[in-house]
């Protein structure tokens, strides 16, 4: 059994697994992350590719990894320039997905990723079952539900 299962591996799932992982709430081996997309981010990497976003809207502290200053550090020890815009340091999206893809690198979260839809979630006497469209099925103590548009 699972430590925990998240649903949905886009920004706020891939958020959550960082946090577990860097907090020691749970390691890699005990993590499953369901998302019917290949890899982390995958959805949001689409949507900001079809608008050309530049910059994000939000501020540099606003990333995936626990430490809000991450990714300035991230991208001051990179040399890069012109990463940020405005008074809010509003990241380019280019230096954010970066940043995203090394701290998911450094976490190995590619280890915890399974690839599938969901069908059903049903609580049980130890924690919680999910079932996927292929018929796996998943049990863990503790469950997350991320989801945008499934």
């Amino acid at each position: 059994m699972l430590e925990w299962i998240i649903i949905g591996g886009g920004i706020q799932g891939t958020t959550m697994a960082t946090f577990l992982l860097k907090s020691g709430k749970t390691t890699v081996d005990q993590l499953a992350i369901v998302d019917r997309n290949g890899e982390p981010l995958a959805r949001w990497k689409h949507c900001t590719e079809v608008i050309s976003m530049p910059y994000l809207r939000s501020p540099s502290v606003h990333h995936l990894d626990v430490n809000p200053f991450s990714l300035q550090k991230y991208v001051e020890k990179a040399d890069w320039n012109n990463n940020f815009y405005g008074q809010y340091k509003r990241p380019s999206l280019q230096s954010f997905n970066e940043h995203c893809a090394h701290v998911a690198d450094d976490l190995s979260i590619k280890q915890a990723w399974v690839q599938g839809k969901v069908t059903s979630v049903c609580k049980t006497g130890q924690g919680w079952e999910v079932q996927l469209q292929n018929k796996r099925r998943l049990a863990g103590k503790k469950i997350v539900i991320s989801i945008g548009d499934w």
